[in-house]
């Protein structure tokens, strides 16, 4: 798990040599430091965590932007086909929003910018050429098209279904919005979602 500081010290040397290897190394010791909040497996529960990712104020201040260009340029790159270096880039950018997004102030901010759109653009790119390989019965190692394709879901789960309520109810689980405060109503944020097993 990477320190604060440690992150700090990498987004300082991205920022001041430009060198985006130090950017793609900011972006692998934040999700390593926060990976227990991606839970891409859609066959179990959700896991829950107690602790939760940092809000986007607590980031550096203009890495949203640093990371939609890259992004883009990703997007832009995907006609001639990723090298491997752009795929991992491209997954840890992923990894990276469905991170904020596990964070539920986050959801908004996130939800307003192209992120989503880029995303989707090379999630139905990267479909097309699993599914035109496969008719050519050129199948290589695929795996991290794979990856980013799972991620890509999860991110659209983090950003439209923040509580995980779809993965719940296809789990067996019943959603339950329960009243919990004697004399106070649900303005004043006594409402809780609770999940049971049906009977």
């Amino acid at each position: 798990m990477a320190s604060r500081e440690r992150l700090f010290e990498l987004w300082m040397l991205y920022c001041t040599k430009k060198d985006p290897d130090y950017l793609k190394l900011w972006l692998d010791n934040f999700v390593s430091s926060y990976e227990q909040f991606l839970d891409v497996d859609f066959e179990k529960l959700p896991t829950r965590v107690d602790d939760m990712p940092p809000g986007i104020s607590l980031l550096p201040d203009n890495i949203l932007q640093v990371l939609r260009i890259q992004l883009l340029q990703c997007v832009q790159k995907m006609a001639d086909g990723l090298e491997e270096e752009q795929q991992a880039l491209s997954i840890l950018l992923v990894k990276f929003f469905i991170i904020l997004c596990r964070n539920l102030s986050n959801v908004e901010e996130i939800g307003t910018c192209s992120y989503i759109n880029h995303v989707i653009t090379m999630t139905t790119l990267y479909i097309q050429q699993l599914k035109s390989k496969k008719k050519e019965k050129e199948m290589a190692d695929q795996t991290s098209i794979e990856e980013f394709v799972i991620h890509a879901l999860a991110f659209c789960e983090s950003l439209y279904d923040p509580y995980r309520n779809w993965r719940h109810r296809i789990s067996g689980y019943v959603h339950c919005r329960l009243h919990v405060c004697k004399g106070a109503g649900p303005q004043d944020g006594c409402l809780r979602d609770i999940f049971l097993f049906p009977h």
